[in-house]
């Protein structure tokens, strides 16, 4: 590039030539180095005017087709109809998918020299060298016109920029940053922002996969796990067998590297009787957990998905080969979620994606199974099925209880913790309310002088109360925060674990 030196005395050239120099200088600046798309780089869009992130361009795969001429595969999407194919007789409400659909800047962009010309559903040309008033053709099929109307000096993600503001004659507009592409592009339908570039740490971004994992000591999660099996009776009818229990995971220390997030925690079961046979089949760990960010974009593939993506892989333990469509979200508390919808089938979480079920071309039905993957930022998997071959084994993971930092996300409900106490346990029908908010009554206890110990999931001590020839006790723990303790007896052998939530 060449380098353009300019001198000039501002007493003679006055007010009038300055802002002159500065138009010339800005047209010299937007006929250089103005890229639309960079391959290393996802664009986060938003068609609402907030921070969720509702399309993402990404550029699969580059072409060399010469000196100056590229061609780049953009990423597609599977949409939901809002309207069946006429073959189908009719309106509906959203029972339908199309598959491999363009996003808003189409399937393909063909760059040559400074022309970017965009193919998808519309053609439409942006000219990157063109100077201030020059027009071109926007959309040769609509006989549309482009006008570079100005370009300014900006702020684009706190990185100094340069913006130009392009006019189609539809009344429409299209926004362009030096640095990071198109910022608004409003034509036609399309009314969407810049919100964020992966890859340049710009802007709103999409979670790390690992902070769907990030927990702190003191952390309560409760899971429900539920195996059903099926076998034929005696009549030949399939009949389902169900077998279900809790887990708990206590985060009890925390070790963290640049890839990998380690926690030592403990674990409680619901019941002595465990059938391994439906175990949770993902690393609900013992005393020790651990994440590493490229096995969980291994085991969590819709981790690394953008919206709408439609995924042909078996995911988070899903057997077969269903295809799923990905939905992104962000909580009124600002934590982003995701989850997948399934895609065609017509069994009950059955045999997956089969080229037989498309009604029409790209179209296939939308599963009304319910939602069967979930994921909210810090609380890692909401919900999760897996599918053994076949579908004789069915498991369902579902978090029904969460204490983060102190605060109760999830109310987990009353549940007899069985496993990992070596005392006698207390009877839970004496030992109430559990979970508590303020005060735990103990009855049944024997009569006597005795301490009453409360302590942490680190087994440190975090109330004692005296006990003196009575069998009931209303213990105050207003003052502990929402967690798992166990409270004992002292002398004597009793253990009781509850949960203090509020």
């Amino acid at each position: 590039m060449k380098r353009v030196a300019v001198i000039f005395d501002a007493g003679s050239v006055g007010m009038r030539g300055f802002l002159l120099l500065s138009l010339l200088l800005d047209t010299v600046a937007w006929a250089q180095n103005w890229a639309l798309l960079n391959p290393a780089y996802r664009y986060n869009y938003s068609n609402d005017g907030t921070d969720t992130i509702s399309n993402q361009i990404r550029v699969m795969h580059v072409d060399t087709l010469g000196p100056d001429s590229f061609r780049y595969e953009l990423n597609r999407v599977g949409v939901v109809c809002d309207t069946c194919p006429a073959s189908l007789g009719g309106p509906c409400d959203g029972c339908y998918v199309r598959v491999d659909q363009p996003q808003f800047l189409g399937f393909e962009c063909i760059r040559s020299g400074p022309d970017w010309c965009m193919n998808g559903v519309d053609t439409f040309l942006i000219r990157a060298n063109a100077i201030v008033g020059t027009s071109w053709v926007f959309s040769a099929e609509d006989g549309i016109l482009a006008t570079v109307d100005s370009v300014w000096p900006s702020l684009t993600f706190d990185t100094p920029d340069t913006v130009a503001r392009i006019l189609i004659d539809n009344s429409d507009t299209v926004l362009m940053s030096r640095t990071f592409g198109i910022l608004r592009f409003h034509v036609e339908d399309h009314n969407i922002s810049l919100i964020g570039v992966e890859g340049a740490g710009a802007g709103r971004l999409f979670p790390d996969p690992l902070a769907y994992f990030d927990f702190q000591p003191g952390d309560v999660l409760i899971y429900q796990v539920t195996g059903t099996s099926f076998y034929a009776d005696p009549g030949g009818t399939v009949m389902p067998h169900i077998q279900g229990h809790f887990w708990m995971v206590v985060i009890t220390g925390r070790d963290e590297t640049t890839d990998t997030l380690d926690y030592s925690t403990s674990v409680a079961c619901s019941s002595t009787y465990i059938d391994y046979d439906h175990v949770p089949d993902w690393p609900v760990a013992h005393g020790h957990w651990s994440f590493n960010r490229t096995d969980v974009l291994i085991d969590h593939p819709i981790l690394g998905a953008y919206p709408g993506q439609v995924l042909d892989t078996s995911m988070c333990w899903f057997g077969g080969s269903d295809r799923y469509i990905v939905e992104h979200g962000v909580t009124s508390q600002g934590r982003a979620w995701m989850r997948s919808q399934r895609i065609g089938g017509t069994l009950p979480y059955g045999a997956g994606f089969d080229s037989a079920d498309e009604v029409a071309s790209g179209i296939f039905p939308r599963s009304q199974d319910p939602v069967l993957v979930r994921y909210k930022e810090r609380l890692g998997p909401l919900w999760l099925m897996h599918i053994l071959s076949g579908g004789a084994l069915q498991q369902r993971i579902s978090l029904v209880g969460a204490i983060i930092e102190g605060d109760t996300i999830i109310s987990p409900p009353q549940i007899s913790w069985a496993v990992g106490l070596d005392e006698h346990e207390i009877d839970d029908r004496y030992v109430f309310p559990n979970p508590v908010a303020d005060a735990l009554t103990i009855e049944g206890l024997p009569h006597g002088d005795m301490r009453l110990v409360v302590q942490d999931a680190a087994g440190r001590m975090c109330k004692e109360a005296a006990m003196t020839g009575m069998g009931r006790v209303v213990l105050d723990v207003s003052d502990l925060r929402p967690g798992l303790y166990m409270l004992r007896t002292i002398p004597g052998s009793f253990g009781q674990r509850f949960m203090v939530v509020r």
